[in-house]
């Protein structure tokens, strides 16, 4: 027995969640065959069998967690399959390639704001370095404490992003950090990201300095003098 056709998969861009069906039609029927026949790179099969009486075979391919590779083959080994005559094959017979993506997206680093200490008229430029290119990114993804971020864009394709930062006017707080929600991004592969990151800690005083004056003595006559005290906020 030989293989009639190349090995199929139906899915040939596998990323987190996917499995794919795996076909192989045999020229005649054969016994004998199992997954120990067939060499996976990346990836498991299971669920082998065949409703025809042997001719055609079907499998569950399932890519390994964590993975990235870009070129794989499945390898048939046909010496491990007999006809009905007891006939064994001879050879290999390979699938086309398939592409394996379990590697969800990440931050390579964490978010990082030029200015810490915001004062009234600065803006920070705010960075955003993922471990591979993603999508889907917007605003709308950041917590942003007494502040609003915008022009949110890449300059390389998706893997760093930059955004500028503007504190709320009238505005003290000395503790505040960008959070992202990693579920809002994804890779090339359609990975989402998962969890949050957050910035480095800024500082923001948008508030002026006010001053109270008070006199000791308001009615001064010859010879007197009044302290003057000035008091900041």
């Amino acid at each position: 027995p030989a293989l009639a056709s190349s090995i199929t998969i139906s899915d040939t861009a596998l990323k987190i969640g996917d499995t794919a069906t795996v076909t192989f039609t045999f020229t005649e029927a054969v016994g004998g065959f199992t997954t120990a026949d067939v060499t996976v790179p990346n990836g498991v099969l299971s669920n082998l069998s065949s409703s025809d009486g042997g001719l055609t075979w079907t499998a569950t391919l399932t890519p390994n967690a964590t993975t990235t590779a870009a070129s794989n083959v499945l390898t048939l080994d046909n010496t491990g399959v007999a006809d009905l005559a007891g006939n064994a094959g001879s050879g290999s017979s390979t699938s086309g390639n398939y592409a394996v993506d379990t590697v969800r997206p990440a931050l390579a680093s964490s978010i990082t704001i030029s200015d810490t200490a915001l004062k009234i008229g600065d803006t920070a430029t705010v960075t955003f370095t993922f471990t591979e290119a993603v999508g889907g990114f917007t605003t709308a993804d950041l917590s942003v404490p007494n502040g609003t971020v915008s022009s949110l864009s890449s300059s390389d394709g998706g893997i760093t992003w930059t955004a500028t930062f503007t504190p709320t006017a009238s505005v003290s707080d000395a503790t505040n950090v960008i959070t992202l929600d990693n579920t809002g991004v994804a890779d090339t592969s359609g990975n989402a990201g998962s969890g949050t990151t957050d910035s480095n800690n800024y500082a923001i005083d948008m508030v002026r300095p006010t001053a109270a004056i008070v006199l000791s003595d308001t009615a001064l006559k010859i010879g007197e003098t009044a302290t003057v005290t000035f008091t900041f906020s």
